[in-house]
């Protein structure tokens, strides 16, 4: 009995020597890996940018198939976040700074600890772009414990970021490959009430704008009691590559046409039918030139004229609320054309002046 006793002891001894140890190593930690990936830094910021992506590539999914994610109103951008709830713990992730296309500056939190720093870095080099995954700040005492039996921080983390960033360049180049363009054929665009805001910008700053700007039209509709009965979409006014930029609209198609006062940046508007030549893609916007192109090419084969009276628009069925996965996407192009009217037959009445009219 007295043996056991002794036993106990010591584990208890050496349980407090290990806790001690533990307690007194260093907190501050450092880790960082980076991967170049055979893609633009735009495509793949934006992606990283994005936190509802997340859940597809992070390798933490993997060690915990019942994670729970709670989303903020803004996922991506300066002031996006989300949560998570997982059998290891809780969390939460914030974006502090942005440089478009270069850097993410993020947040995490454990628990209820202090948080730590997370940044990313995308820098174009000759065969892609080199995506940099930085985790540093101060280890709690659960964090030492974990990496003191994995051999240390770097032994716990690395491993994690490397596997993280396999995964994006794998998900990623598969989900951008995968891609179809439909000409689908002539059609009638309904017309519609619709409410919108409009922005002549850079061609690679379109992106960004439509996002926020799409933002403050849900926000408007929420906030004034305006039903929304279908899927956004973009009227453009001017596409000026010469220039390189481009004058458009995001619009929300609503019950009632509606006026606002002057000088808001919310207006009212609305389009009558018209004949279209509709075609479809399924797949990243960044195909989306590829699909103009082929409908303008079948606008030449047919020696259809195109109707400047018309709306020049892209309905996006299918977007990033719908689904996190680009190649589900759906986007609808529509290009006015111009009816073909059928000559009138004109028929010629010969009358004979001979015959007497009674």
């Amino acid at each position: 009995m007295r043996i056991i006793k002794y036993i106990f002891l010591l584990i208890f001894l050496f349980s407090i020597a290990l806790s001690v140890y533990i307690a007194t190593q260093a907190s501050e930690f450092d880790i960082q890996r980076s991967k170049v990936i055979n893609l633009p830094q735009n495509v793949l910021y934006n992606y990283v940018d994005e936190y509802k992506n997340w859940q597809d590539w992070g390798p933490w999914a993997e060690e915990d198939k019942s994670i729970q994610y709670t989303y903020s109103e803004k996922t991506k951008g300066l002031g996006a976040a989300y949560s998570w709830k997982g059998k290891d713990g809780n969390g939460k992730m914030k974006t502090v700074k942005i440089i478009e296309n270069d850097s993410l500056f993020q947040k995490i939190y454990f628990e209820d600890n202090e948080p730590n720093d997370i940044i990313w870095g995308f820098q174009k080099v000759a065969n892609g772009t080199k995506v940099s995954w930085r985790m540093k700040g101060k280890m709690n005492f659960m964090m030492k414990f974990f990496s003191f039996f994995k051999g240390g921080t770097e032994n716990m983390l690395a491993p994690m970021f490397e596997k993280g960033l396999e995964n994006i360049d794998n998900l990623l180049v598969k989900e951008l490959k995968t891609y179809s363009v439909e000409v689908n054929g002539l059609v009638t665009k309904t017309g519609v009430n619709y409410i919108k805001q409009s922005i002549t910008c850079e061609i690679p700053k379109l992106s960004k704008n439509m996002a926020i700007m799409l933002r403050q039209l849900t926000k408007f509709t929420t906030e004034n009691n305006i039903t929304v009965t279908g899927s956004p979409f973009a009227i453009y006014d001017k596409y000026d590559q010469a220039k390189g930029n481009v004058s458009f609209s995001i619009c929300l198609p609503i019950e009632q046409e509606i006026f606002t006062s002057e000088g808001s940046d919310t207006e009212g508007g609305k389009f009558y039918s018209y004949l279209a030549l509709k075609t479809t893609l399924k797949g990243d916007y960044s195909h989306s030139k590829e699909a103009w192109d082929k409908a303008y090419a079948e606008i030449a084969k047919k020696h259809w004229k195109e109707n400047p009276a018309g709306k020049y628009i892209e309905v996006y069925k299918l977007g990033t609320k719908d689904t996190p996965r680009p190649s589900k996407w759906v986007t609808e192009i529509y290009i006015p054309i111009l009816a073909k009217v059928k000559p009138i037959e004109i028929k010629t009445v010969v009358i004979d002046s001979t015959k007497t009219i009674q």
